[in-house]
């Protein structure tokens, strides 16, 4: 216990100097790592969007093969079928959904970097959209995850990213590769926290019709939020993370319901239909590196994204991994990429394509050219009882955040073997405190970019722990078949 504890203080002390870097000297340290983040970027753009296909191509090669029939752990599953599919989608990507539903496709639709021959611009804008946000996006998830659940349940080891190469001995200097995790984890949260607190401020502005400075009320906020997700990663997996991704989808749901049956809904189906196929046409070009003479929109968008994404699998890779077990490797495989990757299409093509068949169109692309936040929002004025559902879609912005992040503190408590409630408040006060300094500046790019910082060393951490498990598996010998007297 001591040597576990020995280890959680270090990564907490390293972390806790980092985020009071950012309190103390906010200016400097944004900046500088945006600057450090958006040169990596650049020279290595070609490299992350193929690492991300290659990921594709070796889940399908999983699903498809025995090794998919296999089980993760002896026991029984934990949760039901629909809870677990609920936690799969809500820890993922849920609030990024209510961010970027409507302003990521009419950007592109606004910002086309790239034409092709007799397909629809709206076809593409959202075709692109579902590249940033579908199976690529939960490959990266789904391996990591993979990856953990293994480690954990096959070769019964704690869920930590050293486990996958020293096994259950004490870290070491092998706690670097737990802190290089933690850090993606705290950079990722912070970043998507940073962003929420910039929808929320305007649309309390629209509800309330607010002008002038709301720095302060962004910083009270994020504090609020941080306290809710600390109370909620208290309480554990079933009292705390299950209810609130319950009630996300829930809400989810009805925002949804509701703007369906007010907008065109046979234009937006069609619309879903032939932007899919444009998806389907789209992905040989874009999944094996940027897109030519758009190579700078391609950085900024595709990148970044996938980039953002593995910043994420630290923890969700670990939390997904954690409520599956008892499941085979091929319903996790398929379950994780798919079900995510489909609803987010429905998403897309629901909010985005209701505005691309709409007459207001002109007028969101250009207050979105302007500021991402403005679109749903604006979105929103266009339909009945618009101050209800700018509330609505403020809740459920800000339970789905509190839903990754307690997700990402019950995470971190697991990659230290720590999982005291002390040490998940700890965990909380450093992404609070990384966060109000994002807040301050309130640049929706800036935040971007400071999010994958962590991403960018934890991505060959990521890659080595792939390579790990699969050499310790080949090297593994099987088991002898048995004799027709032991049968």
């Amino acid at each position: 216990m001591q040597l576990l504890t020995t280890h959680t203080q270090r990564l907490m002390l390293v972390s806790a100097i980092l985020a009071g870097v950012f309190i103390l000297f906010p200016s400097i340290s944004v900046y500088q790592l945006a600057a450090f983040t958006q040169f990596v970027i650049e020279q290595l753009g070609n490299q992350v969007i193929q690492l991300s296909t290659l990921a594709l191509l070796i889940c399908a090669a999983i699903v498809v093969s025995p090794f998919g029939k296999k089980r993760l752990g002896d026991e029984a599953p934990e949760f039901g079928f629909i809870p677990w599919l609920v936690m799969l989608f809500t820890t993922g990507m849920g609030s990024g959904l209510i961010f970027w539903g409507i302003a990521e496709p009419v950007f592109h639709l606004a910002n086309p970097p790239l034409q092709s021959d007799g397909m629809d611009p709206k076809d593409t804008a959202l075709a692109l959209t579902y590249f940033h946000w579908g199976v690529h996006a939960w490959c990266l998830y789904a391996l990591a995850g993979l990856v953990m659940a293994w480690v954990a349940y096959e070769k019964k080891r704690p869920m930590r990213v050293s486990a996958s190469f020293i096994g259950n001995r004490n870290p070491g200097w092998f706690s670097l590769v737990d802190l290089i995790a933690v850090l993606a984890i705290l950079f990722g949260i912070a970043g998507v926290l940073a962003n929420t607190m910039a929808l929320v401020e305007q649309g309390v502005r629209q509800v309330f019709q607010i002008e002038g400075e709301m720095t302060g009320f962004r910083l009270v906020m994020t504090a609020v939020i941080g306290v809710l997700f600390t109370a909620s990663s208290a309480l554990g997996l079933k009292k705390g993370i299950q209810r609130l991704s319950s009630l996300n989808v829930w809400l989810m749901l009805a925002l949804f319901t509701f703007v369906f049956i007010n907008i065109d809904g046979s234009a937006v189906i069609t619309r879903m239909f032939s932007s899919v196929a444009a998806y389907v046409t789209l992905l040989p070009d874009v999944s094996f590196g940027m897109i030519e003479g758009s190579e700078t929109w391609s950085q900024g968008w595709t990148v970044i994204y996938l980039v953002w994404w593995i910043a994420w699998t630290p923890f969700v890779g670990p939390f997904i991994a954690r409520i599956s077990r008892g499941r085979t490797v091929r319903q996790f495989l398929i379950c994780t990429i798919m079900i995510p990757t489909l609803a987010s299409i429905l998403w897309f093509s629901g909010f985005a394509g209701a505005v691309f068949e709409s007459d207001y169109l002109p007028e969101i692309m250009a207050a979105v050219n302007q500021d991402y936040t403005q679109g749903l929002f604006l979105f929103f004025a266009h339909l009945p009882f618009s101050n209800i559902l700018s509330i609505a879609a403020l809740v459920l912005l800000l339970t789905f955040v509190i839903s990754s992040s307690d997700s990402a503190i019950y995470a971190a408590g697991m990659m230290t073997d720590d999982t005291r409630t002390s040490s998940k408040i700890s965990w909380s006060v450093i992404v609070v405190a990384m966060s109000m300094a994002l807040v301050m500046f309130n640049d929706v790019d800036l935040n971007k970019q400071v999010a994958i910082a962590g991403a960018i060393p934890f991505t060959f951490v990521l890659i080595a722990q792939g390579i790990a498990a699969v050499a310790e598996q080949v090297r593994t010998k099987p088991e002898p078949l048995p004799t027709p007297q032991q049968e």
